[in-house]
């Protein structure tokens, strides 16, 4: 994976975060069932298995937006 990507731009991370695991679930669960697609099925038959398989791709661009933006939230919190 990391040959096909431009790490000067995006992080690889591994999915870690509840949100995202249930987010991800939720997407390959809508895949499953508007596709039929028996890989998909699979992927959520064996979901403890093949979870760890998947890695989030991030953009440092937008990574570096939303920890700005949550400061500037947590300054608004707290002086308010």
């Amino acid at each position: 994976l990391r040959l096909n990507c431009n790490l000067e731009l995006v992080e690889l991370e591994t999915v870690e975060d509840a949100a995202d695991i249930a987010e991800l679930n939720e997407l390959i669960g809508k895949h499953a069932n508007l596709t039929g697609s028996t890989v998909a099925a699979g992927i959520l038959d064996t979901w403890a298995e093949s979870s760890p398989a998947f890695v989030k791709v991030m953009p440092r661009d937008y990574k570096r937006a939303l920890a700005e933006m949550a400061a500037a939230d947590t300054l608004t919190t707290a002086g308010a």
